[in-house]
């Protein structure tokens, strides 16, 4: 188990992120929201396994990303995996998250047939509760 958050945090919310510079609304709602719960938040980024060679400006925005998470208070985890939701979902499960925060976008690869669907579909057994952001 990768645990990523404070043993004693109540509230842990997980914010997914892809390399694309919005994805700080994210971030941004994910610190919101763990400073209300009185909780935390961790950002994480799954590579794919067939994904490994991303080109060096997503590097520098995936890194701007950490860098803004981890100002804020959050933590950072890069996960590896083939499917993406089976990822998430299994990080969740492990880290007893209560919220997850993804993204709404016609460019990333969250979108509802690919990841967000299936992703509450896997964690709603578990009461984990997905929020996704336009």
């Amino acid at each position: 188990m990768i645990d990523n958050f404070n043993s004693g945090s109540k509230y842990r919310i997980m914010v997914c992120i892809t390399p694309q510079r919005s994805c700080e609304r994210l971030i941004k709602a994910g610190h919101d929201r763990a400073k209300e719960m009185k909780g935390e938040f961790s950002v994480v980024y799954v590579n794919k396994d067939d994904d490994l060679h991303k080109h060096l400006e997503e590097h520098d925005i995936l890194l701007e990303l950490f860098n803004k998470a981890q100002a804020q208070g959050g933590s950072v985890s890069i996960l590896s995996g083939k499917k993406i939701y089976e990822t998430l979902a299994e990080f969740a499960k492990n880290n007893e998250v209560n919220e997850i925060i993804v993204g709404k976008s016609l460019r990333s690869a969250f979108d509802n047939q690919q990841v967000i669907n299936p992703l509450k579909k896997c964690v709603e057994r578990n009461n984990i509760h997905v929020n996704v952001i336009d």
